[in-house]
């Protein structure tokens, strides 16, 4: 999972969140809208930020559709807040950038003296999708360093997902219950029951599928590069 994430905010992962739904009582804000005076401020500034970025590094959207893989035309539309960008669409953007999930948020750092702290009882979560699978985000905060999400995969087939993705940073997977099977390239895919959990480098590109028919529910943590993380080519991996 490129989340990822995600967190910070779930918008910087490309999480999309599902129409129609009441936030939870986390207060997290995931939704990339196409329209509506609604919408978050920070859900409005991707397309600027990315566009910014872009302009940072003096790349044209030639050269960036060249380095993500994503189309030109694509890059336009998202750049233009006309598109929202699916989570395997913005990791390769990322990608392509050469920048993590945080970059996009712009986090701001706590005021003097205050600390973390954010609460959900069951069965709260902001529903979202991440990839092909319907998902809780528990937790988003700009100043957080980590993403936890509830993922239920259905998905049987690596192709159904989009493939391998990486991106910067650490990922944590604990399965809650069913079968789920972690592919990670150059990697033999690794079955995982309920209990079990993986902690990796989500640098390396990877996947959740299902490995029953009756699916399979994880606590996904992603947690954001921390300087030295991000080493050099390590983001260079594409499927």
């Amino acid at each position: 999972m490129v989340v990822s994430p995600p967190p910070r905010r779930a918008k910087a992962t490309g999480i999309t969140a599902v129409p129609g739904k009441k936030p939870s009582k986390a207060k997290v804000k995931v939704a990339d809208k196409r329209g509506g005076n609604d919408e978050p401020a920070t859900n409005l500034e991707l397309g600027l930020r990315i566009r910014a970025l872009r302009e940072s590094k003096n790349l044209s959207l030639a050269q960036l559709s060249e380095s993500s893989g994503i189309s030109g035309a694509t890059l336009s539309r998202i750049e233009n807040n006309k598109l929202s960008p699916t989570f395997g669409v913005l990791a390769r953007v990322m990608i392509g950038l050469d920048i993590d999930w945080g970059d996009l948020v712009g986090p701001k750092p706590l005021a003097a003296g205050e600390r973390l702290m954010s609460f959900a009882e069951p069965g709260d979560g902001q529903p979202a999708k991440v990839r092909a699978s319907s998902a809780a985000i528990l937790h988003s905060l700009d100043q957080a360093h980590s993403l936890p999400i509830i993922i239920d995969v259905r998905s049987r087939q690596l192709s159904e997902v989009g493939g391998l993705i990486g991106h910067r940073g650490e990922e944590f997977c604990y399965v809650l219950s069913g079968t789920l099977v972690l592919h990670l390239k150059d990697q033999a895919p690794r079955v995982m029951k309920a209990g079990a959990s993986a902690l990796f480098d989500s640098n390396i590109p990877h996947a959740y599928v299902s490995g029953a028919a009756t699916g399979a529910k994880a606590l996904i943590v992603v947690v954001r590069a921390y300087g030295a993380h991000g080493q050099p080519g390590a983001d260079e991996q594409k499927t």
